[in-house]
């Protein structure tokens, strides 16, 4: 009897301490969070690239556009994401869990800055070519 009670206290007391180890893991990964930043990285990358083909670049607050051979096409906030179009036709999400969006020249260079729905900001910088 003595023996069961102890094997009892042993497993509550090993039981008590996963819903702690659960949490600190849970706030370990929404810290890291590394397909977030890989996709933000992606999303540059395709961007730069993009843009180094095309001519014509012109910033608002939450809209870019740029001209590509003979489409015109647009980068705009839609919701809580950021979507591409192409001559005004087109769905093409390609930044997901956007709060805000702010694409502004300060020289001759184009900078993009973008809050995420849990905080975190980035930016960008862009060179015409």
């Amino acid at each position: 009897m003595l023996e069961a009670l102890l094997v009892l206290l042993i497993f509550l007391s090993v039981a008590a301490l996963f819903p702690m180890l659960f949490r600190e893991i849970d706030q370990v990964n929404q810290q890291l969070q590394p397909e977030r930043k890989a996709e933000w990285e992606l999303f540059v990358v395709q961007l730069r690239r993009e843009l180094g083909f095309s001519t014509d670049w012109s910033a608002t607050e939450g809209k870019l556009t740029f001209s590509h051979e003979t489409e015109n096409v647009m980068i705009e906030k839609y919701q809580q994401h950021l979507r591409r179009r192409v001559n005004g036709t087109g769905h093409e999400l390609i930044l997901l869990n956007i709060q805000s969006v702010r694409f502004f020249w300060e020289g001759k260079v184009l900078i993009m800055q973008a809050e995420f729905m849990n905080g975190e900001k980035e930016e960008a910088s862009f060179l015409p070519m």
